[in-house]
Protein backbone atom coordinates (compact mmCIF):
# COMPACT_ATOMS: atom_id res chain seq x y z
CA UNK A 1 0.00 0.00 0.00
CA UNK A 2 3.26 2.02 0.67
CA UNK A 3 4.39 2.30 -3.18
CA UNK A 4 0.70 2.47 -4.50
CA UNK A 5 -0.13 5.77 -2.47
CA UNK A 6 3.55 7.36 -3.36
CA UNK A 7 3.05 6.43 -7.10
CA UNK A 8 -0.60 6.66 -7.56
CA UNK A 9 -2.21 9.29 -5.26
CA UNK A 10 1.41 11.24 -4.91
CA UNK A 11 1.52 11.26 -0.99
CA UNK A 12 4.79 12.00 0.73
CA UNK A 13 6.93 8.88 2.31
CA UNK A 14 5.60 10.17 5.62
CA UNK A 15 1.86 10.10 5.05
CA UNK A 16 1.81 6.91 2.96
CA UNK A 17 3.74 5.35 5.49
CA UNK A 18 1.29 6.71 8.61
CA UNK A 19 -2.15 5.88 6.52
CA UNK A 20 -0.74 2.43 5.34
CA UNK A 21 -0.08 1.53 9.06
CA UNK A 22 -3.83 2.61 9.76
CA UNK A 23 -4.88 0.47 6.99
CA UNK A 24 -3.36 -2.68 7.38
CA UNK A 25 -5.30 -3.18 10.92
CA UNK A 26 -8.76 -4.50 9.74
CA UNK A 27 -6.90 -6.11 6.74
CA UNK A 28 -4.97 -8.35 8.94
CA UNK A 29 -7.26 -8.84 11.32
CA UNK A 30 -9.64 -10.57 8.68
CA UNK A 31 -6.39 -12.47 6.95
CA UNK A 32 -5.00 -13.90 10.43
CA UNK A 33 -8.49 -15.02 11.21
CA UNK A 34 -8.62 -17.11 8.05
CA UNK A 35 -5.13 -18.59 8.69
CA UNK A 36 -6.02 -19.59 11.91
CA UNK A 37 -9.68 -21.41 10.89
CA UNK A 38 -9.49 -21.83 7.55
CA UNK A 39 -7.80 -25.77 8.34
CA UNK A 40 -8.02 -28.06 10.29
CA UNK A 41 -5.07 -26.91 12.27
CA UNK A 42 -3.95 -23.44 12.72
CA UNK A 43 -1.57 -21.81 10.36
CA UNK A 44 -0.48 -19.84 13.04
CA UNK A 45 1.97 -19.64 16.66
CA UNK A 46 0.24 -17.76 18.87
CA UNK A 47 3.05 -17.85 20.94
CA UNK A 48 5.91 -16.64 18.45
CA UNK A 49 3.70 -13.66 17.28
CA UNK A 50 3.21 -12.88 20.95
CA UNK A 51 6.76 -12.37 21.71
CA UNK A 52 7.29 -10.93 18.41
CA UNK A 53 4.60 -8.78 19.37
CA UNK A 54 6.12 -7.87 22.49
CA UNK A 55 9.08 -6.23 20.98
CA UNK A 56 7.63 -5.23 17.63
CA UNK A 57 5.36 -2.46 19.90
CA UNK A 58 8.33 -0.75 21.65
CA UNK A 59 10.02 -0.95 18.01
CA UNK A 60 7.17 0.37 15.98
CA UNK A 61 6.87 3.41 18.28
CA UNK A 62 11.01 4.17 18.56
CA UNK A 63 10.86 3.48 14.40
CA UNK A 64 7.26 6.30 14.13
CA UNK A 65 9.39 8.79 16.22
CA UNK A 66 12.47 8.27 14.32
CA UNK A 67 10.33 8.45 10.68
CA UNK A 68 10.37 12.53 11.03
CA UNK A 69 14.16 12.84 11.41
CA UNK A 70 14.20 11.02 8.11
CA UNK A 71 13.52 13.13 4.50
CA UNK A 72 11.09 11.51 2.58
CA UNK A 73 13.65 10.00 -0.22
CA UNK A 74 15.99 8.39 2.66
CA UNK A 75 12.28 6.63 3.63
CA UNK A 76 11.75 5.65 0.41
CA UNK A 77 15.49 4.47 -0.03
CA UNK A 78 15.63 2.55 2.74
CA UNK A 79 12.25 0.82 1.78
CA UNK A 80 13.06 -0.55 -1.25
CA UNK A 81 16.72 -2.05 0.28
CA UNK A 82 14.37 -4.08 2.49
CA UNK A 83 12.24 -4.98 0.23
CA UNK A 84 14.98 -5.84 -2.56
CA UNK A 85 16.70 -8.18 0.43
CA UNK A 86 13.93 -9.87 1.26
CA UNK A 87 12.33 -10.33 -2.02
CA UNK A 88 15.50 -11.72 -3.52
CA UNK A 89 16.18 -14.17 -0.93
CA UNK A 90 12.61 -15.29 -1.19
CA UNK A 91 13.03 -16.02 -4.94
CA UNK A 92 16.51 -17.98 -4.54
CA UNK A 93 14.78 -19.97 -1.95
CA UNK A 94 11.69 -20.75 -3.80
CA UNK A 95 13.63 -21.69 -7.12
CA UNK A 96 17.27 -22.26 -6.72
CA UNK A 97 18.00 -23.14 -2.82
CA UNK A 98 17.26 -26.00 -0.79
CA UNK A 99 14.76 -23.83 1.33
CA UNK A 100 13.31 -26.27 4.35
CA UNK A 101 11.14 -23.57 5.45
CA UNK A 102 9.06 -24.08 2.42
CA UNK A 103 8.53 -27.58 2.76
CA UNK A 104 7.81 -27.39 6.28
CA UNK A 105 4.33 -28.35 7.62
CA UNK A 106 4.70 -28.31 11.10
CA UNK A 107 6.13 -25.75 13.63
CA UNK A 108 9.07 -27.60 15.72
CA UNK A 109 9.44 -26.53 19.04
CA UNK A 110 11.78 -23.69 20.27
CA UNK A 111 13.56 -22.98 23.34
CA UNK A 112 13.12 -20.39 25.73
CA UNK A 113 16.27 -18.86 24.25
CA UNK A 114 14.97 -18.39 20.87
CA UNK A 115 11.50 -16.84 22.15
CA UNK A 116 13.84 -14.00 23.33
CA UNK A 117 16.07 -13.78 20.24
CA UNK A 118 12.42 -13.85 18.27
CA UNK A 119 11.37 -11.14 20.97
CA UNK A 120 14.36 -8.98 19.80
CA UNK A 121 13.59 -9.67 16.37
CA UNK A 122 10.82 -8.63 16.84
CA UNK A 123 12.10 -4.85 18.34
CA UNK A 124 14.40 -4.62 15.30
CA UNK A 125 11.40 -5.21 12.81
CA UNK A 126 9.12 -2.85 14.85
CA UNK A 127 11.40 -0.07 14.07
CA UNK A 128 11.47 -0.99 10.43
CA UNK A 129 7.94 -1.13 10.42
CA UNK A 130 7.55 2.41 11.82
CA UNK A 131 10.22 3.63 9.63
CA UNK A 132 8.85 2.19 6.42
CA UNK A 133 5.01 1.52 6.99
CA UNK A 134 5.93 -1.88 5.88
CA UNK A 135 3.61 -3.70 8.76
CA UNK A 136 6.34 -5.57 9.65
CA UNK A 137 5.64 -8.65 7.47
CA UNK A 138 7.96 -8.58 5.03
CA UNK A 139 10.78 -9.20 7.28
CA UNK A 140 8.72 -11.10 10.11
CA UNK A 141 7.75 -14.09 7.32
CA UNK A 142 11.18 -14.86 6.36
CA UNK A 143 12.74 -13.68 9.97
CA UNK A 144 10.89 -17.07 10.79
CA UNK A 145 11.75 -19.24 7.77
CA UNK A 146 15.33 -18.27 7.58
CA UNK A 147 15.78 -18.07 11.44
CA UNK A 148 13.94 -20.60 13.35
CA UNK A 149 12.45 -23.07 10.53
CA UNK A 150 9.13 -21.89 10.53
CA UNK A 151 7.19 -23.28 7.49
CA UNK A 152 5.88 -20.38 4.76
CA UNK A 153 2.46 -20.56 5.49
CA UNK A 154 2.45 -20.86 9.12
CA UNK A 155 4.92 -17.64 9.21
CA UNK A 156 2.41 -15.81 7.48
CA UNK A 157 -0.22 -16.42 9.62
CA UNK A 158 2.01 -15.55 12.33
CA UNK A 159 3.16 -12.72 11.10
CA UNK A 160 -0.37 -11.47 10.55
CA UNK A 161 -0.61 -11.83 14.30
CA UNK A 162 2.23 -10.12 15.42
CA UNK A 163 1.59 -7.05 13.38
CA UNK A 164 -1.80 -5.99 14.44
CA UNK A 165 -0.08 -4.49 17.96
CA UNK A 166 3.03 -3.11 15.80
CA UNK A 167 0.92 -1.18 12.96
CA UNK A 168 -1.89 -0.03 15.86
CA UNK A 169 1.24 1.77 17.88
CA UNK A 170 2.76 3.07 14.53
CA UNK A 171 -0.33 4.05 13.30
CA UNK A 172 -1.52 5.86 16.22
CA UNK A 173 2.13 7.47 16.51
CA UNK A 174 2.17 9.00 12.84
CA UNK A 175 -2.10 10.27 13.60
CA UNK A 176 -0.26 12.25 15.95
CA UNK A 177 1.76 13.68 13.86
CA UNK A 178 -1.07 14.75 11.24
CA UNK A 179 0.74 12.06 9.02
CA UNK A 180 -2.37 9.62 8.50
CA UNK A 181 -5.14 10.11 6.24
CA UNK A 182 -8.25 8.59 7.86
CA UNK A 183 -10.43 8.70 5.00
CA UNK A 184 -8.11 6.67 2.69
CA UNK A 185 -6.90 4.19 5.60
CA UNK A 186 -10.80 3.52 6.24
CA UNK A 187 -11.33 3.18 1.97
CA UNK A 188 -8.26 0.72 1.65
CA UNK A 189 -8.84 -1.08 4.71
CA UNK A 190 -12.33 -1.80 3.56
CA UNK A 191 -11.55 -2.72 0.22
CA UNK A 192 -8.68 -4.81 1.45
CA UNK A 193 -11.07 -7.27 3.72
CA UNK A 194 -12.91 -9.19 0.73
CA UNK A 195 -9.38 -9.31 -0.96
CA UNK A 196 -7.63 -10.59 2.46
CA UNK A 197 -10.66 -13.34 2.46
CA UNK A 198 -10.00 -13.96 -0.97
CA UNK A 199 -6.05 -14.03 -0.65
CA UNK A 200 -5.93 -16.16 2.69
CA UNK A 201 -7.71 -18.93 1.25
CA UNK A 202 -5.73 -19.02 -2.14
CA UNK A 203 -2.54 -19.31 0.09
CA UNK A 204 -4.02 -22.34 2.08
CA UNK A 205 -3.70 -23.83 -1.19
CA UNK A 206 -0.70 -22.60 -2.86
CA UNK A 207 2.13 -25.07 -2.34
CA UNK A 208 4.62 -23.33 0.21
CA UNK A 209 7.54 -22.80 -2.48
CA UNK A 210 4.97 -21.17 -4.88
CA UNK A 211 4.06 -18.72 -2.04
CA UNK A 212 7.59 -18.22 -1.23
CA UNK A 213 8.46 -17.65 -5.14
CA UNK A 214 5.32 -15.15 -5.25
CA UNK A 215 6.11 -13.12 -2.42
CA UNK A 216 9.67 -12.22 -3.52
CA UNK A 217 8.62 -11.34 -7.17
CA UNK A 218 6.27 -8.45 -5.24
CA UNK A 219 8.73 -7.37 -3.25
CA UNK A 220 11.25 -7.12 -5.85
CA UNK A 221 8.56 -5.13 -8.55
CA UNK A 222 7.54 -2.88 -5.45
CA UNK A 223 11.11 -2.08 -5.09
CA UNK A 224 11.85 -0.92 -8.19
CA UNK A 225 8.58 1.17 -8.45
CA UNK A 226 9.49 2.82 -5.10
CA UNK A 227 13.72 3.44 -5.71
CA UNK A 228 13.45 7.60 -5.83
CA UNK A 229 13.61 8.84 -9.24
CA UNK A 230 16.10 11.79 -10.46
CA UNK A 231 14.03 15.50 -9.71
Amino acid sequence: MVPLQVIWAKRSQHRATGTSLAAILPIAIVAAATYYFGRSSPQTDLAVAFFLAVGGVIGAFLGSLAARRISDRELSMIFAVLLVAVGLKEVYDAFIGAAPHLAATTVRPLSAWSYAVIAVSGLVVGIASGLTGVGGGTLIVPLLGLGFGIGQRVAQGTSLVAILPTSAIGALTHHRNSDVNLRAAMWMGGAGVPAALAGSALALWLPQRVLGGLFGVFLVLAAVRMWPRKA
